[in-house]
């Protein structure tokens, strides 16, 4: 299963969890529907700032959130 998919069905089920929209998650965390959109969809990554609010948002993990950003940071960044 591809990365982006695997976000949009955690994101999905994330929102249906906490029975909220793309639009009610935009207007909570005062950001566009489109970031939202195009995060889940694994077409866009959050801000620092976003990443934190989101996860906080949802009561999870940054890197629960995004195991995907979690593996890619792991394979760039090398180890002190």
């Amino acid at each position: 299963m591809s990365t982006a998919l695997q976000r949009r069905k955690q994101f999905q089920a994330l929102r249906k969890k906490f029975n909220v929209s793309q639009r009610r998650v935009s207007l909570d965390l005062n950001v566009s529907e489109t970031q939202i959109r195009n995060i889940e969809s694994g077409r866009g990554n959050p801000s620092a700032e976003l990443l934190f609010k989101l996860a906080k948002y949802f009561e999870t993990t940054p890197e629960e959130l995004f195991p995907d950003l979690v593996a890619q940071a792991e394979r760039e960044v090398p180890r002190r």
